[in-house]
């Protein structure tokens, strides 16, 4: 039986994804979990999933799976990212899957720029179809960018990349771009079916959950 876990920042993000998977929302989920926002879960014969909402920001996903990984009686086979986030030089509507994840602020002498040196550094998982490309974590909405390589910008994904790395957990993450840098175009985007839809999403990681 195959066990996946998908993880997002939002319930607005989650709803979508549960509807189309139609996952269970798990009541009282809030009471077993101090820093889970909301659980949804489908059993079947063939595999267990399991959406978990964190809430925004690297903190919340950190703490949020970190909490939920050690209450579990089993280790996801698969990790699952999905969300939005910005772009730099990405068609705002575009859907992308990332290879890499740094943090972007981390930048200390000594150390590596954007990235520790021994952890959070793995591939992800290339979904075929989609543009492969690196994601920067910031612990703010970015608006601005010295990154010249074409790029996307959240806030949770490193947390979550450096969760799986540590559980050996292979990670997939897809990102839907809804702004370029712009929170003010992020918030027009909000009203924009087309931009916010996630179920093209869920149709190309059906694959990896059968």
């Amino acid at each position: 039986m195959k066990k996946i876990l998908i993880h997002c920042a939002m319930e607005k993000e989650a709803e979508k994804i549960a509807k189309k998977m139609k996952l269970v929302k798990i009541e009282n989920a809030n009471k077993k979990y101090k820093t889970i926002d909301t659980i949804y879960e489908r059993k079947t014969e063939n595999n267990i999933i399991n959406l978990v909402v964190t809430g925004i920001g690297k903190q919340r996903a950190a703490i949020g799976l970190t909490e939920y990984l050690s209450k579990i009686e089993y280790k996801p086979d698969l990790a699952i990212n999905i969300g939005y986030a910005g772009a730099n030089n990405i068609k705002i509507g575009t859907l992308v899957c990332i290879s890499n994840s740094f943090n972007l602020e981390w930048d200390i002498p000594g150390e590596e720029k954007y990235s520790l040196k021994n952890v959070g550094n793995q591939k992800l998982i290339k979904v075929e179809g989609l543009e492969y490309i690196p994601c920067y974590s910031g612990e703010t909405f970015v608006t601005k960018t010295d990154i010249k390589e074409k790029c996307i910008f959240d806030m949770e994904l490193h947390s979550a990349a450096l969760i799986a790395d540590i559980y050996k957990i292979p990670l997939i993450s897809i990102k839907k771009v809804t702004d370029n840098l712009s929170i003010d175009k992020y918030y027009e985007s909000i009203n924009t079916k087309e931009i916010m839809e996630l179920e093209n999403a869920v149709e190309l990681i059906e694959k990896y959950i059968i």
